[in-house]
């Protein structure tokens, strides 16, 4: 008679060759972070009051702040969107004042974008909004729960970093 496979809904996969219990158990908590921090932006930090930013908005004024006058494929690679959707989203902050489109000196068939200072004041306020409103939270934790947290938050950051394939 043949052998018959065990079934395995609902249940864990089995590590894969190389993979440890404990990797498998770190990299679900890990995307179960993810999933938490994106649902808390979402639903914790509504968007800024005065005008209609959406979270890819600020992840792109963000990318534009951080990489300074970039292609649009370096954004897009920055922001994990597609080149479409990026340029999408440049095109309309451009209409709005908050970037701007200049011609690379270097190849005349690229742009090269950069914020500004309409979309850097934009950007800085509501990082300013965010900053404030996540800490005055804070105070939920009491001061231990805060410096765990703190520290928390630095072993994440450290861990991301070597992570990160490039």
């Amino acid at each position: 008679m043949p052998e018959q496979k065990e079934e395995r809904k609902g249940r864990e996969p089995k590590p894969a060759d190389g993979a440890s219990e404990t990797n498998l158990e770190t990299a679900r908590r890990f995307l179960e972070l993810l999933g938490a921090m994106k649902r808390y932006a979402r639903e914790e930090l509504p968007p800024f009051p005065e005008r209609s930013m959406s979270e890819e908005k600020f992840r792109s004024l963000l990318g534009l702040r951080l990489l300074g006058r970039s292609p649009l494929k370096a954004l897009a690679a920055h922001d994990g969107l597609s080149a479409s959707a990026q340029c999408i989203m440049l095109d309309r902050l451009v209409s709005e004042g908050f970037a701007r489109r200049g011609s690379d000196p270097d190849d005349r068939r690229s742009a090269l974008y950069d914020l500004t200072d309409s979309g850097l004041a934009l950007l800085n306020a509501e990082i300013a909004r965010r900053t404030e409103l996540l800490s005055s939270r804070l105070d939920r934790l009491g001061e231990g729960g805060k410096l765990r947290f703190a520290r928390a938050i630095e072993t994440v950051i450290a861990g991301v970093r070597k992570l990160r394939s490039r």
